[in-house]
C-alpha cells in the first residue's frame, strides 16, 4: 500500500515538473520576422503595391491577399488598381512592434466615363 502511494506521489511530482517546464518554454518564443497585412478590396480582384518611403516593399493580389512586410516605425502606402475602377491609395500609420497582423479594407470607386 505504501509503495503504491510513493509511486503515485512520484508520478504527480514528475507531471508537475513537466508542466512547469512546458509553461516556461512556451514563453521563450521569438516574435515573427514579418508582419502580415490582409488587403481586401470591394470588389475583390485588385492588385496592390505596398511602399515605404516611395520604395515598393510588397505586393498583394489579386485581393483578398496577404502581404508580408518588415515591421518598422514608418508609414506604408498601399496603392490598389483594378480595371474599370479608380486607383485607390491608403496610408497605414506605424503600428506597435507587438502588432503582427493588420486588416485593411479598401472600397474601389468605378471609373467615370
Amino acid at each position: 500500500m505504501r509503495r503504491e502511494w510513493v509511486r503515485a506521489a512520484r508520478l504527480v511530482a514528475a507531471l508537475a515538473v513537466l508542466g512547469l517546464g512546458m509553461g516556461l518554454l512556451s514563453g521563450c518564443t521569438s516574435p515573427p520576422e514579418r508582419a502580415e497585412i490582409l488587403v481586401s478590396t470591394a470588389p475583390p480582384g485588385a492588385f496592390c503595391i505596398l511602399a515605404r518611403l516611395g520604395q515598393p516593399i510588397a505586393a498583394a493580389g489579386p485581393t483578398p491577399a496577404i502581404a508580408l512586410v518588415d515591421p518598422t516605425a514608418t508609414d506604408i502606402a498601399v496603392t490598389c488598381r483594378r480595371n474599370g475602377f479608380e486607383e485607390a491609395v491608403v496610408l497605414l500609420p506605424p503600428r506597435a512592434a507587438s502588432t503582427y497582423e493588420q486588416r485593411l479594407d479598401i472600397a474601389l470607386a468605378p471609373r467615370s466615363r
